[in-house]
């Protein structure tokens, strides 16, 4: 297949289900299926207004590194039951282990391997194309994160990683490397076009909420779009 001539719009499903981390305060390293979770962390965000903000936030998204559960609540439809703190470390054990993509934190977004070994269009993406990444839960397709590509390059995760911040290198990269499958594959790594850095008028975001505002536990917002662009049905 080759190369898109220009930006293109990609729905990418992947699970719906919260992690349970049970009764423990912190939750180890994710080495089963991926999940989603409810995450507390610093950023800025835009207003109904339109102003710009900064503020501890919460959001859904990944986090397969550990994370500490700093809130329970009681099952409630799809409302999160668990607010988590995410933390990394250099993991003590070199066993395979589930790695985060997308990767909505530090400078930028970034989208590294997510269905890039079946679906080889996701390797060759053009500037400004929108992804939106998302699940299929009670027949609607709720969104976590939708991005905006800026700009890509190649990568094998056994060999020099591009250059990135620690944290990426260790929950992403470095868990790749854990999966013989992955570890010699040739990804492409995008880096997402942000608030003061917009690509044809877009920039990525997660729906998000201020920490310390009231109703901070939220849904996943669902879109209704044409069956063309999104498609509500298990994929």
């Amino acid at each position: 297949m080759e190369r898109p001539a220009g930006p293109v719009f990609v729905q990418l499903p992947h699970p719906k289900d919260e992690h349970n981390p049970r009764a423990v305060s912190r939750q180890p390293w994710n080495t089963g299926e991926h999940r989603r979770k409810f995450i507390r962390g610093d950023g800025r965000y835009v207003a109904r207004d339109g102003s710009l903000g900064e503020a501890p936030l919460v959001f859904w998204g990944e986090w397969e590194a550990p994370s500490y559960v700093i809130d329970r609540r009681p099952a409630a439809d799809s409302l999160p039951r668990c607010l988590h703190d995410p933390v990394w470390e250099h993991p003590k054990y070199s066993d395979a282990r589930q790695n985060t993509d997308p990767w909505v934190f530090g400078d930028c977004f970034r989208y590294s391997n997510c269905k890039q070994f079946s679906q080889r269009a996701l390797r060759k993406l053009a500037r400004g194309s929108v992804i939106l990444f998302g699940s299929t839960l009670n027949r609607e397709f709720v969104v976590d994160t939708l991005f905006v590509v800026r700009d890509s390059c190649p990568f094998v995760p056994n060999r020099i990683p591009p250059d990135t911040d620690d944290a990426f290198r260790i929950c992403t990269i470095e868990a790749l490397r854990t999966d013989k499958k992955a570890a010699g594959f040739c990804f492409t790594l995008y880096r997402g076009a942000t608030y003061d850095t917009p690509v044809n008028g877009l920039y990525s975001f997660v729906p998000c909420r201020r920490a310390n505002g009231e109703r901070s536990r939220f849904h996943r917002p669902s879109v209704s779009l044409p069956l063309c662009y999104v498609n509500p049905k298990d994929l």
